[in-house]
């Protein structure tokens, strides 16, 4: 749409507004530069397969083709002079020659550069080939000629105005800023919408419009000059929905009950860490975020089997085909599943970047190992695992790519904990507690096989008789994975469960890859809790 400087004047707009607006990115369609076409645009179809040709004219058996036009609009404080709108136009190539991998990408669509890209990749593939003779066998997985999908959300962010973002942002502070001794600060506010066209040899083209939305604000309470504290308001991790992540959201009623818990905090004494053995009630978050650092990266197949040793990390489940169906992980109370199909979950997508449509999957049932996060050539390493279980061999849809300029690796899905069965939350758990400790925003430091861990909590406190009696400070709660996930007391209730989106990164470079973990609060027995601050 275009806008002339006459409406802008007459809408009040001064010229510095002007940097705030989104500029178009410039391609070349064979008659020079234009605005970006629309994802499903017929244009882009035939460059894909361009691109597609040229590789399998210079020798590819397998070759796949991804486009993206990706665009962010980030607000690092609410003042338009820090409005930033961001745009990426990129592709990449992935070919597969005599059992190797070859990759090629840039910033450019144009029809010559697809031939160019669609050649470097055989190219680079060759190169890897001289090394052993390999066999890559990819999973089966549906042809779908013309697919076409997009992220169901309430309101369009790249529809809303900028004004109307820093408005909205506005008001929450002012709503705070009439409570005494409060104050919220918006650090950062991310929104992004990403198209992506996928093209491959065996006939598949899929496009989606896929979006996303985050925040992270502090609410800080000072009630004595030159003390307080400050805690992240929750609810605003990445999710893919649109702007009703924040307008959507009762977030001053949020607020105002994190208000009183800061006043509450407050008024509990303070006192250190006695070293030793607990039971600890955790919160969403911090179970979450338990998951994640331990099985979320340990059934990464790739981790496993040790093909991200030098990069990512390994594994403690090291030998998957004999642990698959057997192996406890963890206590029966504790089932893990996976998809990327969640409304709102920040990996869900319709195809993953290999154009599989991704299942949902059990990765741990009542505490035994049932199977990994896959790919279309990592499921077939576990294709005898399958076999003796009657199942298909068939990825689990775990391809992500960052961008159309990175090779596609395998990530983590968005990961469900199944609550318990008792209408039980965070609050009730901690009532039935008649000695212990609780924790909120436990923050996980692991090593590379997700195996022992180091958590530091952000409220931690002494529980007695059902209830905080004191805030503890430099609590550090050590763990080994099998043990924790063996040692759950108790889970919350369907009501308890909490969604949030966390980041990755993985490969060389590093590429950034966003999913979702759901979790409820949970009892731990006999967690080793020490002293972080303890000089020795």
């Amino acid at each position: 749409m275009s806008i002339t400087r006459r409406e802008l004047l007459k809408a009040g707009v001064g010229a510095a507004a002007l940097a705030a607006m989104p500029r178009p990115v410039l391609a070349c369609f064979g008659r020079g530069p234009e605005p970006v076409p629309p994802i499903r645009d017929p244009r882009i179809r035939e460059l894909a397969f361009r691109a597609v040709e040229a590789a399998k004219g210079a020798g590819a058996s397998y070759v796949e083709v991804r486009l993206t036009h990706r665009r962010i609009r980030s607000l690092s404080e609410p003042f338009v002079t820090n409005f930033n709108d961001h745009e990426e136009l990129t592709v990449g190539v992935r070919a597969l020659v005599d059992g190797y991998w070859g990759f090629a990408g840039s910033p450019v669509w144009s029809p010559e550069e697809m031939e160019r890209l669609g050649r470097e990749a055989v190219q680079h593939a060759k190169v890897n080939a001289l090394g052993p003779v390999r066999v890559v066998e990819l999973a089966p997985r549906p042809v779908v000629a013309d697919g076409h999908w997009q992220t169901p959300v309430q309101i369009d962010p790249f529809e809303v105005s900028p004004f109307e973002i820093v408005d909205y942002q506005k008001g929450l502070q002012y709503f705070v800023a009439r409570h005494p001794r409060f104050r919220l600060t918006f650090h950062e506010t991310r929104l992004e919408v990403r198209e992506e066209a996928f093209a491959c040899s065996d006939g598949s083209y899929l496009t989606q419009r896929l979006y996303s939305s985050e925040g992270r604000a502090t609410l800080s309470y000072d009630p004595e000059p030159g003390q307080g504290v400050a805690w992240l308001l929750d609810g605003l991790s990445r999710a893919s929905v649109g702007w009703e992540l924040f307008k959507g959201q009762p977030l001053r009623d949020r607020i105002g009950q994190l208000m009183e818990e800061m006043r509450e905090h407050w008024k509990l004494p303070v006192k250190p860490v006695e070293v030793g053995r607990y039971a600890v009630v955790c919160d969403a978050e911090s179970v979450a975020r338990l998951i994640d650092a331990t099985l979320g990266s340990a059934t990464e197949l790739d981790r496993a089997l040790g093909y991200e040793a030098n990069a990512d990390g390994t594994s403690y489940l090291n030998d998957p085909l004999a642990m698959v169906g057997s192996f406890e992980v963890a206590g029966p109370m504790l089932t893990l599943t996976a998809n990327r199909s969640e409304p709102g979950g920040a990996a869900t997508v319709r195809w993953d970047a290999e154009g599989v449509e991704p299942d949902e999957f059990t990765i741990v049932k009542e505490g035994i190992l049932t199977d990994f996060q896959t790919t279309r050539e990592s499921a077939g390493w576990l294709a005898e695992c399958y076999r003796r279980r009657g199942q298909p061999v068939r990825s689990h849809g775990c391809a992500v790519a960052e961008s159309g300029n990175h090779a596609p690796l395998q990530r983590r899905p968005n990961l469900v904990v199944s609550p318990g069965t008792e209408s039980l939350d965070f609050d009730d758990l901690v009532a039935g507690l008649e000695a212990g400790i609780a924790v909120k925003g436990l923050h996980i430091e692991i090593d590379f096989q997700g195996l022992n861990g180091l958590g530091v909590g952000q409220r931690v406190y002494e529980i007695k008789g059902g209830k905080p009696v004191a805030r503890i400070v430099g609590a550090g709660f050590l763990f080994r994975a099998p043990e924790l996930w063996k040692r759950i007391a108790a889970l919350g209730g369907p009501e308890s469960v909490r969604r949030y989106g966390l980041a990755t990164r993985k490969g060389q470079p590093a590429q950034v890859a966003y999913h979702s973990v759901t979790a409820p609060p949970a009892v731990f027995e006999q967690f080793t809790v020490i002293d972080v601050l303890r000089k020795a």
